[in-house]
């Protein structure tokens, strides 16, 4: 559990600069910067950072090289967070810095930690040293006294921060060394203009270490998890501090370089908490595991060590910041209990488990069907991944996926127009159901289960099986593009022809102009268009390749045939269902080739966007009760009353 939590919480800090890198990538204008050079003390918050430096700029490359600057021997911790990126190292030997090119240098220091002080005042005075360079520089503030005796503020600004911490609190080494940073800092912009930044940072935690004066959280954590209690006293009231989480700092440090101001400095903080928020936190993320007792006083006066961050807020449009995901990923770590990943599907309301069963009973159904009539079809997508993983459904996922060749689709799709029970409907654009889709669905009656896309239409749209249609396509890679170029447009066509929404992007001039012209052609037109150029290759003998026709994975290309043309029975959720006797090709195209290795903590959610989810009856025992209403979809009001 700890390599699961501190591999999460890696992977989470990366995605959490992705959407900066994003930006920045598509508009080449505005990256500003030719390298980044990383220099730091012991403090986790560079480790993390370089971590997730590399990452955003691997996925979306705005830098043309990343280096860490090594002066000393690190630590093993930092070696594995170097060795997980593409970070390059640079040794103090090593006069490969290019000075003539505009970079940026990440400065981290922990001033809780002198004996780095002489260390992080060189490699600043080194980056200062750099010509065209910015520079970010990230503080843990060392520990100050209350300010609450000297005035009625509940936080102090950056100036107000400085002149309390050098005029009133003891000038303790770790005082004395967050003043002589500033110290270097004003010099070289005072005096040279420098372009440097200052962010100040305060008791910050990641879910394998913690730099915080205010909350001694591993002493919290292992009481309450030994005594299996939570007690809030008056001391858990009593000071109110600032905290910053990890994730959330590596983005807002990156962020810093692009917008912060040239000679300011900005107080960074993610929530202004006690210890007693924290208890409290821990007992919501961990529900049922602990007993929490409140024993303080109505009004318990307060001392204030909070940071006011209205400045840096009101520069920065980032906001990840979750006490109940903090607390879970350093609870988990630092106990060894499981990471419940139950609020990433919290919006089913429990009805989770409950859909899944409705899809078994479907594909029961639709098994009866394939059986008396002949037809192979074999777990697809997500389905397939979980039988394969684990044996049976992925816990978070909502849909059940079957996959078929172009020959047993065409037969199933005929016989579900007079075989299908009636609790169930066959929806496809050609029966009038209403729906546009090019996935073809088996739907349960009388329910609703529509995604935010789909709700916005009034038609039949309940619990669902994806029926994925798999085409035979050229051998030859040049008709191949061909083939899914033809596939793509039109499936694009039916999406702005059915339910366009405008876009808030330089192409939606483009859009508007395409969506009127696309209303001039009935329906049938691009379905039959569609269907047409699906199955050009239909009768081809050697395929050995095939297309996943719905749409999902046009843009990814063909898969090979091989290994899909045959099925076997396996154990899937207490029924039998079959899976291709080869599925490794097929799992390889859709996943990659790590597919059996699970998704990190936090992104084990959802794979859908759902707005309505309404199983009707079938969240009820209707034994011998009134029997639930039957389903109209113009809307609940429209529904006939239920007889009393």
């Amino acid at each position: 559990m700890k390599n699961l939590v501190v591999t999460d919480e890696k992977i989470m800090s990366g995605q959490a600069l992705f959407t900066q890198f994003k930006k920045l990538y598509r508009k080449k204008s505005s990256v500003l910067f030719t390298n980044a050079f990383i220099l730091g003390d012991n403090c986790f918050l560079c480790d993390y950072f370089l971590f997730a430096l590399s990452k955003a700029n691997k996925k979306y490359p705005i830098f043309n090289k990343i280096s860490y600057f090594e002066d000393e021997p690190v630590s093993n911790y930092r070696n594995d967070f170097i060795a997980d990126s593409s970070i390059s190292v640079i040794t103090k030997a090593d006069s490969s810095c290019p000075q003539n090119e505009k970079s940026v240098f990440f400065i981290f220091a922990d001033c809780n930690d002198t004996s780095c002080k002489t260390l992080v005042e060189e490699k600043l005075k080194k980056a200062l040293s750099f010509k065209n360079a910015k520079i970010v520089l990230s503080l843990v503030l060392p520990k100050y006294n209350s300010f609450s005796s000297f005035t009625c503020a509940t936080a102090l600004s950056e100036r107000e921060l400085s002149f309390f911490i050098e005029k009133h609190c003891e000038r303790t080494p770790e005082i004395d060394y967050f003043l002589s940073l500033e110290h270097i800092c004003r010099q070289a912009v005072g005096c040279k203009g420098a372009d440097v930044t200052e962010l100040r940072f305060d008791n910050i935690f990641a879910p394998d270490a913690y730099c915080s004066t205010r909350c001694d959280i591993v002493r919290i954590i292992n009481e309450i998890s030994q005594n299996k209690k939570i007690v809030i006293t008056d001391d858990d009231k009593k000071d109110v501090f600032s905290i910053s989480y990890v994730r959330e700092a590596c983005s807002h440090i990156f962020y810093a370089a692009y917008n912060a101001r040239k000679g300011h400095a900005y107080n960074v903080a993610s929530a202004e908490v006690t210890v007693a928020d924290i208890k409290e936190a821990i007992y919501s993320a961990y529900t049922g595991q602990f007993s929490l007792e409140k024993n303080f006083s109505p009004c318990v006066k307060q001392d204030r060590f909070s940071l006011n961050t209205l400045k840096f807020d009101h520069l920065n449009d980032v906001d990840l910041f979750d006490l109940g995901v903090m607390i879970k990923h350093i609870v988990s770590y630092i106990t060894n209990l499981e990471y419940d990943t139950s609020e990433n599907i919290a919006f089913y309301r429990g009805r989770i488990k409950q859909i899944q069963a409705l899809e078994i009973e479907m594909l029961q159904e639709i098994d009866r069907i394939c059986v008396e009539n002949d037809i192979k079809y074999f777990l697809a997508g997500g389905t397939l991944l979980g039988a394969v993983r684990s044996g049976g459904a992925i816990p978070w996922d909502d849909d059940l996926d079957i996959g078929m060749l172009r020959e047993d689709y065409d037969k199933f799709r005929k016989a579900c127009e007079t075989q299908l029970s009636d609790k169930y409907s066959y929806s496809n654009p050609f029966n009038g159901s209403g729906s546009h889709y090019t996935t073809e669905k088996v739907r349960l009656e009388s329910t609703y289960f529509s995604t935010k896309y789909s709700n916005a239409n009034v038609f039949p749209d309940g619990v669902f099986i994806d029926i994925l249609v798999y085409d035979r396509t050229s051998n030859i890679k040049l008709f191949q593009k061909l083939h899914t170029f033809i596939l793509a447009v039109l499936y694009n066509c039916v999406i702005l022809r059915w339910n366009y929404r405008p876009w808030k992007n330089r192409r939606h001039g483009i859009v508007k102009f395409i969506v009127p012209l696309l209303k001039l052609f009935p329906w049938g037109f691009y379905h039959y268009l569609f269907e047409f150029f699906s199955k050009i290759y239909k009768n081809k003998k050697n395929a050995k390749y095939l297309i996943d026709t719905v749409g999902k994975k046009l843009k990814d290309g063909p898969l090979p045939i091989d290994g899909l043309e045959d099925t076997v029975y396996v154990d899937f959720e207490g029924i039998k269902a079959p899976v291709p006797v080869d599925y490794t090709g097929y799992l390889n195209y859709a996943y990659g080739p790590d597919y059996m290795e699970k998704p990190n903590l936090s992104n084990r959610r959802c794979p859908h966007n759902f707005a309505r989810i309404d199983l009707g009856k079938y969240i009820f025992d209707e034994k011998g009760k009134t029997p639930f209403r039957d389903v109209d979809i113009r809307g609940e009001l429209f529904e006939a009353e239920t007889e009393k």
